[in-house]
């Protein structure tokens, strides 16, 4: 059995450098190398799955210490979705859906 690690650096081998004894040692600084990291850690989650959020939790402890911040920034990016309450978490569609808010641009 794989662990969501493992899955990560099989789809995207550029993040394995980010990688140390199974588990996130630190998030990229470089804003594109990061967005890879949040998109494949989102896609552990299940699609169209309501998740609490201790099972968010779970499953992002599996890969990182810093739980808080490894959500933040899936929420941040617009990979996850939580309810204005943040009792709830959903992983938001990627592919084919339309641009949260951190991908609104703005006309001149």
């Amino acid at each position: 059995m794989t662990t969501s690690t493992e899955r990560i650096v099989a789809r995207e081998p550029r993040l394995a450098n980010f990688v140390r004894g199974g588990r996130l040692s630190r998030i990229p600084r470089k804003p594109s190398v990061a967005r890879l990291l949040y998109a494949a850690v989102a896609d552990q989650f299940p699609a169209g799955t309501v998740m609490s959020e201790t099972e968010v939790n779970n499953e992002l402890r599996a890969m990182y210490d810093d739980v808080a911040t490894l959500r933040r920034a899936l929420v941040d990016a617009g990979l996850l979705r939580r309810t204005p309450d943040g009792l709830s978490y959903e992983r938001a569609q990627q592919e084919g859906s339309e641009p949260g808010p951190a991908h609104v641009r703005t006309e001149p």
